[in-house]
């Protein structure tokens, strides 16, 4: 009478589990990468609309912008928001738990700007998102 075994042996389930363990020590960082990226591009957006929304609200009240220049919010470690020319959009706050820098740029005239969200956390100063007066978006 022939033996039949069944199952797996040893060194089979042993190679699956390496395996397994491989994959999951390169895709478990890179999802946690993808979640804090997703924060960031989520509080720039959340905050460039709010601004666009106070510059409409400004250009419609005065024919323009504001004066050409080049305008800048710049967020603390504690939260707190230092704006080059605190006259321009007075009632700004930053929303979410991300810290970024925001720089407007309104060009002659005061009929066109640009305005973009800049992580600021240390060694990572990187263009997250950015648009314009016709809504046009960029990401990086």
């Amino acid at each position: 009478m022939r033996r039949t075994t069944k199952g797996f042996s040893f060194i089979e389930v042993l190679v699956t589990v390496a395996i397994i363990g491989i994959l999951s020590a390169i895709a478990i960082p890179a999802f946690l990468g993808q979640k804090t990226n997703a924060d960031l591009v989520g509080d720039a957006q959340q905050n460039c609309k709010s601004m666009q929304m106070m510059l409409e609200t400004r250009k419609a009240d005065a024919g323009v912008y504001g004066a050409a220049g080049t305008y800048k919010w710049t967020t603390a470690a504690d939260g707190t928001i230092t704006a080059t020319d605190a006259t321009l959009l007075p009632q700004f706050g930053a929303k979410g738990s991300t810290k970024m820098d925001y720089t407007l740029v309104i060009l002659a005239g005061g009929l066109t700007y640009t305005l973009d969200a800049a992580d600021n956390r240390k060694g990572t100063a990187t263009h997250i998102y950015g648009t314009d007066q016709n809504g046009k978006q960029t990401y990086p």
